[in-house]
């Protein structure tokens, strides 16, 4: 009885570790240095979401949002070239200068914040996004 009783607590405190380890909320690096949100990045579907404006603006772009469509629009000007991303809160498909690409995870509004897929977004305005599974981190680096 003692044995089982062992058994049955060490599942538990494993199974409570496991989802405390996949509750958690990502890391998100910027150039070595953590990034901070009013309100936390989270995963869906396996992609990283975080609050719109704070990763537009942490990687230079300008951000318009059209409230009637739900729709936000990034803009980066690089070495005298403009890009453009464009993504509608629940489509599964978003615009990079004007060319269709499907995501895995589209934007949503949660408690009245706009997230979008962080790799999607960085990686359409020029950066660099890694993930770094050790420590439940993205690293985002710009030239």
């Amino acid at each position: 009885m003692k044995k089982l009783i062992a058994l049955l607590l060490t599942a538990a405190s494993l199974f409570t570790f496991s989802a405390a380890c996949f509750a958690a909320n990502p890391s998100v690096y910027l150039n070595g240095e953590k990034m901070t949100f009013e309100v936390e990045p989270f995963i869906d579907n396996e992609r990283t979401l975080v609050p719109m404006r704070a990763i537009f603006e942490a990687v230079d772009a300008v951000i318009q949002w059209d409230p009637e469509t739900q729709t936000v629009i990034g803009v980066k000007q690089d070495n005298g070239e403009t890009n453009f991303v464009t993504l509608q809160i629940g489509s599964p498909t978003a615009f990079i200068n004007s060319a269709p690409t499907e995501l895995d995870a589209p934007p949503v509004i949660v408690n009245d914040r706009t997230f979008v897929p962080l790799r999607f977004v960085v990686e359409s305005l020029g950066e660099k996004v890694e993930w770094d599974p050790e420590n439940f981190s993205v690293i985002i680096t710009t030239d």
